[in-house]
């Protein structure tokens, strides 16, 4: 047989063995636990590209020093903190932002707001938590889904949408589509455990879409505990009509009796055999370095830290 027979050979059955993956990673992206199959929840390709045409137009109005709105949500850009505004200016599309020099005056609205910083992790928190939601409880015990907020801004958004609507500005060119993380008739039947996976080890590693990548070598595991949280206290939840709304999310997702939480996961062999596998799976992993681990230090606390400061609320 000819070696370029061969070659050829190969190369189609590799292309093959790809598109088998592929396909079957679609299938499992929408079985549950249960193997109950569902529809998933991804937005359509209208949809996605008119937010990222949204997303566009909202960077360019910030660039010039105008005030705009994100997904067609004014003031949108402002509550997100993507657009930094001094008191003077104005909301609406028209007024400025502070975010360039078109009004003469460049400033954040940190300056005008903060009279006297607070101490501690509050200096922090008062910037960024002051134009987005804030929870004194969580769904999911240990954790913390404020702090859970700002690691999705962070990595999330791209993908997933400031809303967790599946139409981030890269959601158009990605294929399968991000999912929408608020549909709680899919995103309710997950666990918990589900979820920490996918995003600590990607969607390879639960032979789901390489689209979705590893955010382990990033996050440590109580981040993405965290990150779970948030998920969890925006289920169902729909784009605001007003501030008010928007800061005061109301979820649909109760709680499972029995479902793992950073509480409860150290001692449930589910857990350990996960862990064992994404540690496994994960690029860079070996020797002492272990994605479990906990690193104190900075504003990072322990899932026990989380629930007495809760408790003591």
């Amino acid at each position: 047989m000819r070696k370029d027979s061969v070659l050829v050979g190969a190369v189609g059955f590799s292309m093959v063995l790809a598109l088998a993956s592929t396909v079957l990673a679609e299938e499992k992206r929408c079985v549950l636990a249960n193997n109950e199959k569902v529809e998933c929840p991804v937005k359509s390709d209208e949809d996605l590209k008119k937010a990222q045409a949204a997303y566009e137009s909202e960077a360019k109005a910030l660039a010039s020093g105008k005030a705009g709105s994100a997904y067609g949500i004014a003031p949108f850009d402002y509550l997100t903190g993507v657009g930094k505004r001094t008191k003077d200016a104005a909301l609406t599309s028209g007024g400025t932002s502070g975010y360039a020099a078109s009004s003469g005056k460049v400033g954040t609205e940190l300056w005008d707001r903060v009279k006297a910083p607070k101490e501690g992790e509050d200096v922090y928190n008062q910037w960024t938590n002051n134009w987005s939601p804030s929870f004194k409880d969580t769904l999911v015990p240990g954790t913390d889904p404020t702090e859970g907020k700002q690691w999705y801004y962070v990595y999330c958004v791209g993908c997933h949408g400031w809303l967790l609507q599946g139409d981030g500005p890269a959601a158009a060119e990605i294929s399968p589509r991000p999912r929408v993380l608020t549909a709680g008739s899919y995103m309710n039947k997950k666990s918990n455990l589900q979820l920490f996976k996918v995003i600590k080890g990607g969607g390879e590693a639960v032979d789901l879409s390489s689209s979705m990548p590893s955010w382990g070598n990033y996050l440590q595991d109580q981040d993405i505990w965290n990150v779970v949280a948030w998920m969890r206290a925006m289920a169902d939840v729909q784009p605001p009509k007003s501030i008010e709304e928007y800061l005061s999310p109301k979820s649909s997702y109760k709680p499972v009796e029995g479902d793992l939480n950073p509480l409860t996961a150290a001692k449930s062999d589910e857990f350990k055999s996960a862990q064992e596998m994404l540690e496994t799976v994960m690029d860079g992993r070996g020797g002492d370095i272990k994605g479990g681990g906990y690193v104190s230090g900075g504003m990072r606390k322990t899932p026990e830290e989380i629930a007495a400061a809760k408790k003591a609320k």
